[in-house]
């Protein structure tokens, strides 16, 4: 399996200004994200659905995409080409982040200022959240 190793070598980015622990103390202040990093440290078995059936929408959908979550000092996301020829490692991104992150990646691809598609390609590229599209629509249609 080969790994796509351009996302980890761009050049300084707002992920890069970030210490894992401001990261980690987001992620615990993150609603949705908390159950699943508590239950990720605890234990690498996917917890049952009662459980989790108390949880928001959102930590739901994070419970089903347990067995491509991991953790390396914080909480990534781990996606795979349908082919299985590469994958790439998005760092699962707090509600607390995602205006700066879609407004830096908006604002600096190329100099200039990209749509709606190009924008959600290029967080795309780095980060996962619950509810990505929607928020980078609304995020870039009001900028």
């Amino acid at each position: 399996m080969e790994t796509d190793i351009s996302v980890e070598a761009l050049t300084m980015t707002t992920e890069d200004r970030w210490s894992l622990s401001e990261i980690q103390k987001a992620k615990l202040r993150d609603p949705d994200i908390r159950p699943i990093l508590k239950m990720k440290l605890n234990s690498a078995d996917r917890p049952s659905w009662q459980e989790i059936a108390r949880e928001s929408p959102s930590t739901k959908r994070y419970w089903a995409l347990w067995n491509s979550l991991y953790l390396k000092g914080v909480l990534y996301r781990k996606w795979e080409s349908n082919d299985g020829g590469f994958y790439r490692r998005q760092l699962i991104l707090p509600k607390s982040r995602i205006q700066e992150v879609l407004r830096e990646t908006h604002d600096n691809t190329i100099g200039r200022h990209s749509g709606v598609m190009k924008t959600l390609r290029k967080t795309r590229e780095r980060f996962y959240w619950d509810r990505l599209r929607a928020d980078a629509q609304c995020v870039i249609s009001a900028i």
